[in-house]
C-alpha cells in the first residue's frame, strides 16, 4: 500500500509542469572516444588534469604493449595527441592521475619498472624529456603497486602505495619524495588491526602540516579506514573506522576532499540495510575526527548511483561519479554540502554514443571559471574503451520549488520499495 504523503506527492509532482518538475539538464559532450590499439589508449581509471585550456590524462590500458598511454588535448576536443606510451619498463598500467607542476606533468602508474612494482616518473607538457624518479621494489623500505596519485607540496610530493612496507604484498605505505626523485622516504607503513588501515586505494589530501587519507580495509570492523599523519610521518592515528551497515560505509575506493575544517568523501560500499550489501555513501566529518555523518546513501537503480567515485566541490555542492546505477552504466551527480539536494544530472548510456562506468579512482575535474566540468569513463564510446566527456555545470533546477524536490524523490523511492 502506498504512503499517503507519497501519493499526494506523486499526484503533485504528476501536476507540476515539466520544467518544474524535472530541471533541464546541459548535454554531455563527447569530446574524444578511445579506440585503443598502438597509437590510442583505452580504460582510462583516473581524472584529467587541466592546465588553462589544456587537458592532460593517462589511460590504463591501449599503446603498442597495452601498457597504458598518457595524452593531451584542448579543452573543447580538439587536438587529441598520444604523449607518450608506457611500455613496462619505464612504468606500466597507471591508476591515477597526473601532477602539473609548470611544464612538467609527475605521476605514477601500477605496475612496470625494475621489480614491476609501479614507478613514478616525470615529462614535459609537450611529450618530451620522460624520466623514470622511482621504481617501486616493495620490501621493508619500500611500497609496491601505488594505486592513486602524487600531492605536491612544496619541492615534496606525497603519495601511497598498495602493497609493500614489510614485503612486495605488504599492506602498504605513505611515502615522501623530492620533486627530483631524491629523498624517497617511508613516513607510515600499513599493518591493519582495529588502529591502523590497510591497503590504501587512492590519494592524499592536505591542510597545514597534516596529510589525510582512506585505505580500502584495516580498522575496526576491517572495512577501512581514514586516518591523519603529519608530513614529517609523525603522529599517525584513525580518525574513523568505517563499520558498514545503514549507518556508516565500508571499502573507501578514492580519495578525500577538504573544506577549511571539514571533509568530504565516499565510500565505494556500505550503507545498506544489512552490512555487505550497500551500494555506497557519501560522509562528512570534522579534521579531528567528531561529526562523522552520512550525506547520502546510494541504493542503486534509475534514480540513483551506485559503487561512487572521488568528489569535486564548488562552493557548496559536491560533484562526483558512480561506477554503476542509472542505467547500471554509471551516473553523474550533484549534492549540497549539508546532504541536501541530491541530484542525477547524467545516466550514462554506453556504447556507441556515451561514456559508461566510470573509475572508482576517478574524479570530475572543474573549470577554472567554474562552468564545466570534464571527467573520463572506463568504458563506452565508439569502441567501448571509453571517453572523455565535459558537462555544462547546471543551474540550480527549480525541482526544489516550495521544498518539494527532496521529499518528491524520496516519495518515488519509497513508492517504489513499497
Amino acid at each position: 500500500m502506498k504512503h499517503p504523503i507519497a501519493s499526494l506527492l506523486l499526484v503533485v509532482a504528476a501536476l507540476l509542469p515539466a520544467s518544474l518538475a524535472t530541471p533541464a539538464q546541459a548535454a554531455t559532450m563527447i569530446l574524444h572516444n578511445f579506440t585503443g590499439g598502438t597509437s590510442d589508449g583505452s580504460s582510462p581509471q583516473g581524472s584529467l588534469t587541466l592546465s588553462g585550456s589544456k587537458l592532460y590524462g593517462m589511460t590504463y590500458q591501449g599503446g603498442s604493449g597495452d601498457y597504458g598511454t598518457l595524452f593531451g588535448m584542448n579543452a573543447d576536443g580538439t587536438g587529441y595527441t598520444t604523449l607518450h606510451i608506457f611500455n613496462s619498463q619505464g612504468g606500466a598500467n597507471p591508476f591515477g592521475s597526473l601532477t602539473l607542476s609548470g611544464t612538467k606533468l609527475y605521476g605514477m602508474t601500477a605496475q612496470g619498472g625494475i621489480n614491476l612494482g609501479g614507478t613514478i616518473f616525470s615529462m614535459n607538457t609537450d611529450g618530451t624529456g620522460f624520466n623514470l624518479l622511482h621504481s617501486f621494489t616493495g620490501g621493508a623500505n619500500d611500497g609496491s603497486l601505488p594505486r592513486g596519485s602524487l600531492l605536491l607540496s612544496g619541492s615534496k610530493f606525497y603519495g601511497m602505495t598498495y602493497n609493500g612496507g614489510i614485503n612486495f604484498n605488504g599492506g602498504g605505505t605513505i611515502f615522501s619524495m623530492n620533486t627530483d626523485g631524491t629523498g624517497f622516504t617511508l613516513l607510515h607503513r600499513f599493518l591493519g588491526g582495529a588502529s591502523d588501515g590497510l591497503h590504501p586505494n587512492g590519494s592524499l589530501a592536505l591542510s597545514g602540516s597534516k596529510l589525510y587519507g582512506m585505505t580500502q580495509s584495516g580498522g575496526s570492523n576491517d572495512t577501512g579506514a581514514l586516518f591523519s599523519i603529519s608530513t614529517d610521518g609523525s603522529g599517525f592515528g584513525l580518525l574513523h573506522s568505517f563499520t558498514d551497515g545503514p549507518n556508516d560505509g565500508a571499502g573507501p575506493n578514492g580519495s578525500l576532499t577538504l573544506s577549511g575544517s571539514t571533509i568530504y568523501g565516499s565510500t565505494n560500499a556500505g550503507g545498506g540495510e544489512i552490512p555487505g550489501i550497500g551500494a555506497g555513501t557519501i560522509f562528512r566529518l570534522n579534521t579531528d575526527g567528531t561529526g562523522f555523518s552520512l550525506l547520502h546513501t546510494f541504493v542503486s537503480g534509475i534514480d540513483d548511483g551506485a559503487r561512487p567515485t572521488a568528489l569535486t566541490l564548488a562552493g557548496t555542492t559536491l560533484y562526483g561519479m558512480s561506477t554503476f546505477g542509472g542505467n547500471n552504466l554509471g551516473t553523474l551527480f550533484s549534492i549540497g554540502t549539508n546532504g541536501g539536494g541530491f541530484r542525477l544530472l547524467e545516466s550514462f548510456s554506453g556504447a556507441p554514443a556515451d561514456g559508461a562506468n566510470p573509475s572508482s579512482f576517478g574524479a570530475l575535474t572543474l573549470s577554472g571559471d567554474a562552468s564545466t566540468l570534464y571527467g573520463l569513463t572506463a568504458f563506452g564510446g565508439t569502441a567501448n574503451k571509453g571517453v572523455v566527456f565535459s558537462k555544462a555545470v547546471p543551474e540550480p533546477g527549480t525541482f526544489v520549488l516550495f521544498g518539494l524536490g527532496a521529499l518528491l524523490l524520496s516519495a518515488r523511492r519509497r513508492n517504489a520499495r513499497v
